[in-house]
């Protein structure tokens, strides 16, 4: 059977199948829970990922405030051994995508082009259908 977190599995699977050297994909909500995540144990807790990714998306908002940039939608933090990459899909759903440090931002445009739309058609399903 067909349920919305095997879809949401599914699409999460897809993106980090294109993206370049990925670590992991997940949907984070709004109360700072993963939703769902691939791999199903990344290298990272995924308490840590969904803290890193409220705390991210924080202070672009913070940040974006302060210069009058308008609404976030996307973060991006680089270190030496990892990225983080906070894309905002709606009010109360982001996407957490772990990343090489090598890789550039932009290489994670086509991909999330491709499949944030059925991710987020995904989101949409009805509860019943879970």
């Amino acid at each position: 059977m067909v349920t919305r977190q095997s879809e949401l599995l599914r699409v999460l699977d897809s993106i980090q199948r294109e993206l370049p050297d990925p670590h992991w994909v997940a949907l984070v909500d709004n109360d700072g829970l993963v939703v769902a995540c691939v791999p199903a144990n990344p290298s990272v807790e995924p308490e840590r990922i969904s803290a890193m990714t409220a705390a991210s998306a924080m202070m672009g908002e913070r940040v974006l405030s302060e210069v009058d940039g308008g609404q976030l939608r996307f973060a991006s933090i680089a270190g030496s051994r990892r990225q983080h990459l906070t894309v905002y899909l709606s009010a109360d759903r982001m996407l957490s995508i772990g990343l090489g440090p090598q890789v550039p931002a932009q290489a994670t445009f086509a991909p999330l082009g491709r499949w944030v739309p059925e991710l987020l058609k995904v989101l949409k399903m009805r509860v019943s259908e879970t």
